[in-house]
């Protein structure tokens, strides 16, 4: 019987809980059933050296790894039209929000999928990779997966709390319809999603992250951090606990 094939679209590999539920979902699938086809926008991100062996990563591709770095360096590339076409989605998204609300500014999100339309023009369709039986879109917008792979059937998933943030709905539920299925990570999650798309209640399912302690082990060993904890002094006396807490500070990712 012939492996199915599947194709998944993330962003990059950045630390970040998207990207690692991604490597639970992908250690998960039995190459012995599937072929996965992998395709970064860019190859960038810590934990690319945790992508399995038997994951195939497709090339970056022209366009898409100029979606989301810095202006300078795709102009400086010659990717003028990437560049243009985000200048457009910010002054696009600099008009809607005009009409906001202070407190929807603050949880303003929407300039993502002005982004994403805006630059769609300016990819190359990925035909060249055939036909897949399935294609996912990891990470919002989901436009790459709708508009440029062939599949016969295509599901995007949903990550982000739905409650935090503003979008422009109109503007992004034709993509989201655009799916056989729209994919939840929790059932708060989809309450949060379905009160600003109620009409997608039928598209949903939910499927947890997949985190298996031999992954969560694995991570562990990428790090030493034995510099910032050092043993306790020797020589008997007052036992020190040591606390570790992992976390990060970054400023909020322009366009």
């Amino acid at each position: 019987m012939a492996k199915a094939r599947i194709f998944i679209n993330m962003h990059y590999m950045e630390l970040g809980g998207a990207e690692r539920a991604l490597l639970g979902l992908l250690n998960a699938l039995d190459p012995e059933r599937v072929d996965v086809d992998l395709f970064l926008n860019q190859h960038t991100g810590e934990l690319m050296p945790l992508i399995p062996g038997h994951v195939h990563l497709l090339p970056e591709r022209r366009g898409y790894n100029a979606i989301e770095r810095p202006m300078a360096t795709i102009v400086g590339e010659g990717q003028l039209g990437i560049a243009l076409a985000r200048l457009k989605a910010r002054w696009q998204h600099e008009r809607y929000a005009r009409g906001l609300t202070p407190e929807q500014r603050q949880m303003d999100a929407s300039v993502f999928q002005y982004v994403a339309n805006c630059v769609d023009p300016h990819l190359a369709p990925l035909y060249d990779l055939g036909e897949y039986d399935l294609a996912i879109s990891f990470l919002q917008p989901h436009n790459v997966v709708l508009h440029k792979v062939r599949a016969r059937k295509k599901l995007c998933w949903i990550h982000t709390d739905y409650s935090t943030v503003h979008v422009n709905a109109a503007q992004e539920l034709p993509v989201w319809n655009g799916y056989d299925k729209v994919v939840s990570i929790s059932h708060d999650c989809t309450t949060a999603f379905l009160k600003t798309f109620p009409s997608l209640e039928p598209k949903i399912i939910e499927i947890e992250n997949i985190l298996s302690p031999a992954f969560v082990r694995q991570q562990a060993r990428l790090l030493d951090v034995s510099a910032e904890m050092p043993p306790s002094s020797p020589g008997g006396g007052t036992k020190t606990l040591n606390i570790l807490s992992i976390g990060r500070f970054c400023t909020q990712r322009e366009f």
